[in-house]
This record gives structure tokens, C-alpha cells and sequence, in this order.
């Protein structure tokens, strides 16, 4: 009787061990955390930033008239392309032509009377003063004469060099000072295209540097030269302006036109790129990472080096293939068990 009850006990204590080592090994894996994961990417220095850009002339020349009075013709429209010395537009020229004629009769006046005064200078019955006198009063009117024949120059606007004009200011009809900008001379043999830069990212950009420029507007893509690297940074958006200079000898690429600009830049950093949603804090505030081995995570100290698209340039010891823990590390601590999810 004893012994039955003792098969009995054991074998009790048998199915009591067998059901503790089950839930023992349900209770690990329901403590197992869930986590999110990715594998970081190598870094080879080469830095593909995107930018949105805009056209604008490589010269833009406000033409004004050197002299007042009223427009009474316009030859050019905006957007017709000129040569230089192109007769443009004329003001009224009768004030200057009435003064040229003025001096123009002083002139004959003041050679007649060298003419008169010639042979008694010659023959020494004219006093040295009264051929000082005439002397002086011919170079005065041709003088006066020169500036006349400036003034009715003045009246009409000449190109200054070969371009395209961009805005027309004025209309016949309309009284002008000098100070007046009539029209604006563009040059657009070349283009500039121009994009704003971080201050994180300007330090990449180098003189002769090139670019991917895509202009949707006339479905064209062409490659220019970094010509220009702002200096100053503007005062709202704190990005440096960076012009790149493209040929337009065709000149179907026009001032205003919005681009897309694929820049590559050579950087001499290394590390690994992984997501921001990756990097962590502790409380003496040094940067750490979270990876998962063998269904556990290991704390990994990195340092941030830079952002670049979209992800963080970092340097630590991050096995290769690792998997960065992204989502669920709230609750980790180095050595908690986790399990990835998709």
C-alpha cells in the first residue's frame, strides 16, 4: 500500500516539474520585448544632396537715358534679344536739337571773326589781347557745339552690349529723369542657377564643384559648375546662397525658371549611417545604440557625426549587419531579451 502511494507522489512531482519547466520558458517569452530593426548602411563619403533652385541671368543691366524728357518711341519688346550699339528707344529731342543749332551759329560767328582778325594778327597791326579774344571765343563755341551734338546723343538709348531684354519699364508718353531705369539688359548666354545651403552642409561645396540641374519648365537636364559660395548667411532661413553656373547658348533656359539641383560632394568622414530613431541617450548624456544578438540587446556607445540625408553619420563599434533597434527601447536595458517584428 506504502509503495503505491509513493509511485503515486512521484510521479505527481514528475508532471509538477514538467508543467513548471513550460511555464518557465512561457514566461520568458512573454517578458521578451517586442522591437523594430534595421541594418546601417556604409558611409563611402560620397554626399548626394537635393535642392531646389532658381534661374537668374549672369548679368542683369539697368539702362537709364544720361539726360530728362519724354519717351516718344520704344523699338524692342521683353524677351527680344538685342546687339550692341541696338538703337533702343528715343525722348524728345527738339530742346537739344534747338541748342545745337544755337551754338552751332556761335561757332560760324567766332570762325569769321578768326578769319577777319587772322591777317592783322599776322601783320602785326592787331593787339596780342584782342587775338586772345577771338582765339578764346572760337574754342568756347566749338565746345559749346560738342556738347550740343552730347546732348541730342543723349536722347536716344543704345545697347551697351549683345542681350535679351527682361523688363520694360517704360512707355511712350512717359517723362524720364536719369535716374529712371527704362529697361534691363540681360545677359543669359550662361545662367546662373541659385540654391540655398545649410551651414551643415556649405563646408562640402568647392569652387569648379558640379551639378545635376533638372528644369522641369522646358524638360531639360544639364550639368553646370559651382561658380559662387555665399559668404553671409541670410538672416531668416540661415542658409548660404551658392550660384552654379550653367551655358545657355541656345537660350531656351530663362531667368525664373525653378530647377532641381542633385549636387555630389566628397567628404572625408567616416562611420556608419543609421536612423535618428536609433540613437539614445543616457543620463550623463552620452549617445548609445541598442542592437539585438542572440534575441538580447547590447548597449553600444556611438558618437553623432554629422546628418546626411536623412540619417545620422555615427562612430562606434557597430558590427557590420548589426540590428540597430528603431522602435520599442523604452523599457530595454543592456541584456533585456527582445523579439523583432516587422
Amino acid at each position: 500500500m506504502k509503495q503505491v502511494n509513493y509511485l503515486a507522489v512521484a510521479g505527481i512531482l514528475v508532471i509538477a516539474s514538467c508543467t513548471h519547466k513550460e511555464n518557465t520558458s512561457t514566461a520568458e517569452s512573454n517578458n521578451a520585448f517586442n522591437v523594430q530593426v534595421e541594418q546601417p548602411l556604409s558611409y563611402n563619403g560620397n554626399i548626394q544632396s537635393g535642392y531646389s533652385g532658381v534661374v537668374e541671368a549672369q548679368k542683369t543691366t539697368a539702362l537709364s537715358f544720361a539726360t530728362m524728357g519724354t519717351i516718344t518711341e520704344i523699338f524692342v519688346e521683353e524677351g527680344q534679344a538685342v546687339s550692341k550699339r541696338q538703337l533702343l528707344a528715343k525722348v524728345n529731342a527738339s530742346n537739344a536739337q534747338n541748342a545745337y543749332q544755337a551754338a552751332l551759329a556761335s561757332q560760324q560767328q567766332a570762325e569769321d571773326a578768326y578769319r577777319r582778325m587772322k591777317p592783322m594778327k599776322e601783320n602785326g597791326t592787331l593787339p596780342e589781347i584782342k587775338w586772345v579774344e577771338v582765339e578764346t571765343g572760337l574754342a568756347q563755341a566749338k565746345a559749346a557745339v560738342a556738347i550740343t551734338q552730347k546732348g541730342i546723343s543723349d536722347c536716344s538709348l543704345y545697347a551697351p552690349a549683345s542681350g535679351v531684354i527682361g523688363k520694360k519699364n517704360v512707355q511712350p508718353g512717359m517723362n524720364i529723369v536719369p535716374t529712371t531705369t527704362a529697361l534691363e539688359l540681360l545677359n543669359i548666354q550662361s545662367v546662373y542657377v541659385k540654391i540655398p545651403v545649410s551651414e551643415n552642409e556649405i563646408s562640402l561645396f568647392k569652387k569648379g564643384g558640379t551639378a545635376q540641374i533638372s528644369i522641369n519648365a522646358i524638360n531639360k537636364t544639364v550639368t553646370g559648375a559651382v561658380k559662387e559660395i555665399g559668404v553671409s548667411a541670410d538672416i531668416l532661413s540661415h542658409t548660404y546662397p551658392v550660384k552654379i553656373e550653367v551655358q545657355n547658348t541656345t537660350g531656351d533656359i530663362k531667368p525664373g525658371m525653378i530647377c532641381s539641383v542633385q549636387v555630389t560632394a566628397q567628404d572625408n568622414r567616416s562611420g556608419v549611417l543609421v536612423s535618428n530613431k536609433a540613437l539614445q541617450k543616457d543620463v550623463n548624456g552620452s549617445q548609445f545604440i541598442y542592437i539585438e544578438k542572440g534575441g538580447q540587446t547590447e548597449k553600444i556607445p556611438v558618437q553623432t557625426i554629422a546628418l546626411i540625408d536623412n540619417k545620422v553619420l555615427i562612430q562606434g563599434e557597430v558590427p557590420q549587419n548589426a540590428n540597430i533597434i528603431i522602435s520599442g527601447q523604452q523599457k530595454l536595458n543592456n541584456g533585456t531579451p527582445v523579439k523583432i517584428i516587422q
